[in-house]
Protein backbone atom coordinates (compact mmCIF):
# COMPACT_ATOMS: atom_id res chain seq x y z
CA UNK A 1 0.00 0.00 0.00
CA UNK A 2 0.90 3.39 -0.54
CA UNK A 3 0.23 6.21 1.85
CA UNK A 4 -2.08 7.74 -0.86
CA UNK A 5 -4.48 4.29 -0.31
CA UNK A 6 -7.72 4.44 1.73
CA UNK A 7 -7.27 1.94 4.45
CA UNK A 8 -11.12 0.48 5.16
CA UNK A 9 -11.35 0.86 8.84
CA UNK A 10 -12.45 2.57 11.66
CA UNK A 11 -13.56 5.89 11.05
CA UNK A 12 -12.17 5.79 7.45
CA UNK A 13 -14.45 2.90 6.75
CA UNK A 14 -17.55 4.63 8.11
CA UNK A 15 -16.86 7.86 6.77
CA UNK A 16 -16.87 6.17 3.20
CA UNK A 17 -19.89 4.26 3.83
CA UNK A 18 -21.56 7.74 5.19
CA UNK A 19 -20.79 9.51 1.58
CA UNK A 20 -21.11 6.88 -0.33
CA UNK A 21 -24.90 6.85 1.15
CA UNK A 22 -25.27 10.48 1.27
CA UNK A 23 -23.61 11.03 -2.58
CA UNK A 24 -25.61 8.83 -3.80
CA UNK A 25 -28.54 9.76 -2.50
CA UNK A 26 -28.00 13.28 -3.47
CA UNK A 27 -26.87 12.48 -6.93
CA UNK A 28 -30.26 10.27 -7.90
CA UNK A 29 -32.64 12.86 -6.00
CA UNK A 30 -31.06 15.72 -7.56
CA UNK A 31 -30.36 13.77 -10.92
CA UNK A 32 -26.78 15.11 -11.02
CA UNK A 33 -23.87 12.74 -12.09
CA UNK A 34 -22.49 10.80 -9.72
CA UNK A 35 -18.90 12.08 -10.71
CA UNK A 36 -19.46 15.59 -9.40
CA UNK A 37 -20.28 14.45 -6.07
CA UNK A 38 -17.73 11.35 -5.96
CA UNK A 39 -14.30 13.17 -7.25
CA UNK A 40 -14.41 15.94 -5.00
CA UNK A 41 -15.11 13.52 -1.93
CA UNK A 42 -11.75 11.71 -2.81
CA UNK A 43 -10.05 14.47 -3.72
CA UNK A 44 -10.75 15.65 0.18
CA UNK A 45 -10.05 12.43 1.25
CA UNK A 46 -6.27 12.43 -0.01
CA UNK A 47 -6.92 10.09 -3.45
CA UNK A 48 -4.96 11.11 -6.00
CA UNK A 49 -6.36 12.43 -8.82
CA UNK A 50 -5.94 9.90 -11.22
CA UNK A 51 -7.50 7.25 -9.09
CA UNK A 52 -10.37 9.92 -8.26
CA UNK A 53 -11.09 10.22 -11.36
CA UNK A 54 -10.88 6.91 -12.53
CA UNK A 55 -13.00 5.54 -9.91
CA UNK A 56 -16.28 7.95 -10.61
CA UNK A 57 -15.87 7.30 -14.08
CA UNK A 58 -16.25 3.61 -12.83
CA UNK A 59 -19.16 4.09 -10.59
CA UNK A 60 -20.88 6.46 -13.06
CA UNK A 61 -20.62 3.77 -15.82
CA UNK A 62 -23.31 1.80 -13.77
CA UNK A 63 -25.89 4.11 -13.79
CA UNK A 64 -25.19 5.14 -17.18
CA UNK A 65 -25.76 1.09 -18.40
CA UNK A 66 -28.26 1.25 -16.00
CA UNK A 67 -30.19 4.33 -17.76
CA UNK A 68 -29.65 3.52 -21.38
CA UNK A 69 -31.38 0.24 -20.77
CA UNK A 70 -34.60 1.48 -19.59
CA UNK A 71 -34.80 4.41 -22.60
CA UNK A 72 -34.31 1.27 -24.82
CA UNK A 73 -36.85 -0.54 -23.07
CA UNK A 74 -39.30 1.71 -23.23
CA UNK A 75 -38.45 2.73 -26.90
CA UNK A 76 -37.61 5.66 -26.15
CA UNK A 77 -34.24 5.46 -27.68
CA UNK A 78 -33.07 7.12 -30.79
CA UNK A 79 -29.80 5.30 -31.73
CA UNK A 80 -28.79 7.06 -34.69
CA UNK A 81 -28.54 9.92 -32.13
CA UNK A 82 -27.00 7.43 -29.37
CA UNK A 83 -24.57 6.48 -31.84
CA UNK A 84 -23.61 9.74 -33.07
CA UNK A 85 -22.96 10.90 -29.61
CA UNK A 86 -21.14 7.91 -28.58
CA UNK A 87 -19.12 8.09 -31.51
CA UNK A 88 -17.71 11.83 -30.80
CA UNK A 89 -18.04 11.37 -26.99
CA UNK A 90 -15.06 8.24 -27.93
CA UNK A 91 -13.03 10.63 -30.03
CA UNK A 92 -13.05 13.44 -27.81
CA UNK A 93 -12.36 10.91 -24.53
CA UNK A 94 -9.45 9.49 -26.69
CA UNK A 95 -8.14 13.07 -27.54
CA UNK A 96 -8.35 14.71 -24.21
CA UNK A 97 -6.58 11.72 -22.61
CA UNK A 98 -4.13 11.85 -25.28
CA UNK A 99 -3.08 15.51 -24.44
CA UNK A 100 -3.61 14.89 -20.18
CA UNK A 101 -0.91 12.26 -20.48
CA UNK A 102 1.18 14.67 -22.45
CA UNK A 103 0.39 17.11 -20.11
CA UNK A 104 1.47 14.75 -17.14
CA UNK A 105 4.89 13.53 -18.81
CA UNK A 106 5.85 17.15 -19.46
CA UNK A 107 5.54 18.29 -16.22
CA UNK A 108 5.34 15.70 -13.74
CA UNK A 109 1.96 16.63 -12.20
CA UNK A 110 -1.40 15.35 -12.01
CA UNK A 111 -3.25 18.95 -11.51
CA UNK A 112 -4.64 19.37 -14.83
CA UNK A 113 -7.14 16.49 -14.28
CA UNK A 114 -7.99 18.53 -10.88
CA UNK A 115 -8.26 21.41 -12.68
CA UNK A 116 -10.68 19.94 -15.33
CA UNK A 117 -13.15 17.98 -12.29
CA UNK A 118 -13.14 21.29 -11.09
CA UNK A 119 -14.14 23.30 -14.14
CA UNK A 120 -16.79 20.38 -15.19
CA UNK A 121 -17.90 20.72 -11.45
CA UNK A 122 -18.91 24.82 -11.71
CA UNK A 123 -20.49 24.73 -15.40
CA UNK A 124 -22.48 21.79 -13.78
CA UNK A 125 -23.45 24.09 -10.46
CA UNK A 126 -24.46 26.33 -13.26
CA UNK A 127 -25.99 24.70 -16.16
CA UNK A 128 -28.10 22.54 -14.12
CA UNK A 129 -30.27 25.38 -12.57
CA UNK A 130 -30.33 26.87 -15.05
CA UNK A 131 -31.87 24.49 -17.76
CA UNK A 132 -34.13 23.16 -14.65
CA UNK A 133 -35.54 26.32 -14.45
CA UNK A 134 -36.45 27.14 -18.22
CA UNK A 135 -37.75 23.25 -18.36
CA UNK A 136 -40.15 24.45 -14.99
CA UNK A 137 -40.82 27.68 -17.20
CA UNK A 138 -41.73 26.05 -19.74
CA UNK A 139 -44.44 23.35 -17.94
CA UNK A 140 -45.74 26.32 -16.18
CA UNK A 141 -46.20 27.97 -19.49
CA UNK A 142 -48.18 25.73 -20.86
CA UNK A 143 -50.68 25.19 -18.07
CA UNK A 144 -48.74 22.01 -16.55
CA UNK A 145 -48.65 21.58 -12.96
CA UNK A 146 -45.63 21.29 -11.38
CA UNK A 147 -47.19 19.84 -8.07
CA UNK A 148 -48.31 17.09 -9.15
CA UNK A 149 -47.22 13.01 -9.54
CA UNK A 150 -47.51 12.22 -12.54
CA UNK A 151 -48.11 8.42 -13.13
CA UNK A 152 -45.12 6.21 -14.39
CA UNK A 153 -47.30 3.74 -16.16
CA UNK A 154 -49.14 6.37 -18.30
CA UNK A 155 -47.70 5.47 -21.47
CA UNK A 156 -48.95 9.43 -23.21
Amino acid sequence: MVDSDLRFEGKTLWLILFLAFAGGWVAGALGLGGGSIFNPLLLSMGVPPKVSSATGMYLVTFSKIAACLIYFLNSELCMPFALWIAGWSTIGSMIGLGLTNIYMEKYGRQSIIVFFLTFVLGISCIGIPYFGYRELKDDIDQGISIWIFRDMCDQH
